[in-house]
């Protein structure tokens, strides 16, 4: 069976990821991976789980919605350049 194509709204989309650079923190309610997760945390040093669960989220969303993924990943890069080289042009930065 084929994915069906989502429609993507570029505006709702470049304001979402405004919010997602002012606010990258997610949260939800879950006894068993709160469980699961600190169990990791205790038993392998420096784990983190804010990698953990990022580097699982982010797989799921891109097998779920690839297309919203590359485009989210490109906007994302396109703010982050444009936020290096704004900071960069400010009085006493030097450009590194």
């Amino acid at each position: 069976m084929k994915k069906k194509t989502e429609q993507i709204d570029e505006k709702i989309l470049r304001n979402a990821v405004k919010q997602a650079l002012r606010q990258p923190r997610l949260a939800f309610y879950s006894p068993l991976a709160t469980g699961i997760l600190n169990y990791r945390k205790s038993v392998i040093p420096r784990y983190s789980i804010s990698d953990e669960l990022a580097t699982i989220v982010e797989a799921a969303l891109k097998e779920k919605y690839p297309s919203l993924t590359a485009k989210t990943r490109s906007l994302l890069s396109k703010a982050r350049k444009s936020n290096a080289q704004t900071s960069s042009k400010q009085p006493g930065k030097t450009a590194g």
